[in-house]
């Protein structure tokens, strides 16, 4: 059953969006600066073996699939669409259901990871002379980065925070009230985005060719972690393969309009979450009868 919450929380936010659809702003800041960063700083506290591999494994994913979709397309939205993905909001809640609190660890680092390439691939991509600058300073002053900071410095003070059962109670609420934020903000943005026919037949093939090759990729990392060894990437392989079927981040629309002044990947990040949605689904079934 519990595989299956987080789609009941995004039919709640579906509700939700008919009727109250301004208050998804606020619940918007509520995850990216207060929930999210909340989750990930525990995590730095209480670390645990793999998040800074999981990281860097998921900033070289993304910039593999935004190399494969850039070099076909020619196009930087495009390529953005392709390889930043909701990885916060859609990811975290759904790993936690299928695999439990311990795929969080690999979650949670590999948002780390998008939302550094994210911040910097946003701001090159929308720009047509992207400010370094500019650049640096929105990534690191991004909720998840300075949440990791704040995380490593906590960490390397002599508090013992690692123990505090506040923390932990504080963890937890903050973790569940992020799957079910997280997946109702998810619900009313769908209810506001124009789906058309023919942004869904965009999105199946760019859908599907991020499967495959983002598989091919994953893969890749697991059999270069069977060679080196390395036993915490080959244990949370199944959470990985995640990544793959994970839709371009909402964020994205939300800075092509203050970049550019336009909204043209709306629709198709809304037809492409309907189509992960599916994708995710299909794979939680499965795994169910294993």
């Amino acid at each position: 059953m519990s595989i299956f919450l987080p789609f009941i929380y995004m039919i709640i936010g579906l509700v939700i969006g008919k009727f109250l659809p301004d208050i998804r702003s606020g619940l918007s800041r509520l995850l990216m600066k207060i929930l999210i960063p909340y989750v990930i700083a525990y995590n730095l506290i209480t670390y645990r073996e793999g998040m800074v591999i999981f990281a860097a494994l998921s900033i070289v994913f993304c910039i593999l699939l935004f190399s494969i979709s850039y070099t076909f397309s020619r196009n930087k939205l495009t390529a953005l669409s392709f390889s930043y993905l909701n990885v916060g909001w859609l990811g975290l809640p759904l790993a936690v259901a299928i695999f439990g609190d311990m795929a969080s660890r690999v979650i949670i680092a590999a948002y780390i990871g998008s939302s550094i390439f994210g911040n910097i691939a946003c701001v090159a991509a929308m720009q047509e002379h992207g400010n370094w600058r500019v650049m640096m300073n929105k990534t690191l002053t991004s909720p998840p980065v300075l949440a990791v900071v704040a995380g490593v410095v906590l960490r390397i003070l002599p508090l013992d925070l690692a123990g505090s059962p506040e923390l932990k109670i504080g963890y937890d609420l903050a973790k569940h009230l992020m799957s079910i934020v997280g997946m109702c903000i998810l619900g009313i943005w769908l209810y506001s985005s124009r789906i058309t026919t023919a942004s869904i037949k965009t999105s199946i093939p760019l859908a599907f060719m991020r499967l495959v090759s983002g598989g091919i990729i994953v893969c890749l990392f697991v059999l270069i972690a069977n060679i080196l060894r390395i036993e915490v990437v080959i244990e949370n392989a199944p959470v990985l393969f995640i990544l793959p079927l994970l839709p371009p981040a909402a964020n994205i629309v939300v800075l092509e309009t203050y970049y550019r002044g336009t909204g043209h990947s709306a629709s198709m990040i809304a037809s492409g979450t309907l189509i992960s949605l599916a994708l995710l689904f299909l794979y939680a079934s499965a795994l169910l009868t294993l």
